[in-house]
């Protein structure tokens, strides 16, 4: 019995060290060995069957994993140098869902102003890849390429922009906005800004704009003072959770946790700050932003905003 359970804990291992070692890149045996809360010999043991391990190439042989023999003997330090393609790899998508990622990646270049060559190269592979029918087939997004790029053009400088502004069931009004963030959430675009002319921070719907007009009007100093509170793209908010909650973020994670203690640190890119903050905060107090302080006051400014709402 007591053999058996050690076997399924060894495999379990295998399972769990093959993504670690390949999100990872190059870690050592004594990381490896903390990460897992396992002895060291346990990690050396699992690196060295991976090492004779393999996936059938379909010509009578085996493509085999390999590692930096010499860092791994020398320094204790183990990075895959090559690691064969397994069948939960493949992603198989069906025409319709090509269709949506091909439409999701334009609306992002389209609101975030994103032109780099491996977006280019992801749409141009999965173009070739679609059927015919699979690149006519769309969601449903508002086209705000040019709104948008006075908004983004707005924040760089740090000016005011007019809003022509229409509510659901209500006129079109001009407001005045002196944006700090472009937003996506669930498939809308938004511009996230200070309104003067109601002296708080507000969200609009770029769908909703009927136009954006650019001023060479400098930001008021109350908007500089909630611009240096935001969270910039591509900023990585560092949170500890406990074992249960970092499992939650696992899918909003930049790579593996590491163990703290009884608890373990999750990084997080920013995407969307408000679907990051969200789950957070739905963690209540086993998970907590440590840093950095941007995303600390954003945290707080969320929790304040929900309870302001649910006080109605």
């Amino acid at each position: 019995m007591m053999a058996a359970r050690g076997s399924r804990q060894s495999i379990a291992l295998l399972v769990a060290l093959i993504p670690y070692l390949t999100a990872e890149r190059s870690v050592t045996v004594a990381e490896a060995a903390a990460h897992f809360d396992v002895p060291e010999q346990r990690i050396r043991d699992a690196v060295d069957l991976i090492f004779m391990s393999g996936v059938p190439d379909g010509l009578g042989d085996f493509d085999r994993f390999d590692i930096n023999y010499d860092a791994y003997e020398q320094d204790g330090v183990i990075e895959l140098s090559h690691r064969p393609a397994l069948d939960g790899d493949v992603m198989r998508l069906a025409p319709r869902e090509v269709g949506a990622i091909l439409a999701g990646l334009r609306l992002i270049q389209g609101v975030q102003g994103i032109d780099d060559d491996a977006v280019a190269a992801l749409t141009a592979r999965l173009s070739r890849a679609a059927v015919p029918e699979a690149t006519k087939i769309g969601v449903d997004a508002p086209v705000v390429d040019s709104a948008a790029a006075i908004v983004r053009d707005a924040i760089e400088h740090r000016v005011v922009v007019h809003l022509d502004y229409r509510k659901a069931g209500s006129p079109t009004e001009r407001r005045t906005v002196a944006p700090t963030a472009l937003e996506l959430i669930d498939g809308q675009a938004y511009v996230v800004g200070f309104d003067l002319d109601r002296a708080a921070e507000r969200r609009f719907r770029l769908d909703r704009t009927e136009r954006v007009e650019p001023t060479d009007v400098a930001f008021p100093d109350e908007a500089l003072g909630s611009t240096r509170e935001r969270i910039e793209p591509d900023e990585t908010i560092v949170v500890r959770a406990t074992p249960a909650a970092a499992a939650m973020l696992a899918d909003y994670a930049d790579g593996p946790s590491r163990v703290d203690g009884d608890h373990e640190i999750v990084e997080i890119r920013v995407w969307n700050v408000d679907a990051v903050l969200r789950q957070v905060a739905s963690l209540g107090g086993d998970a907590v932003v440590l840093r950095p302080a941007s995303a600390r006051a954003a945290m707080r400014r969320f929790a304040e905003d929900a309870l302001r709402a649910a006080d109605g």
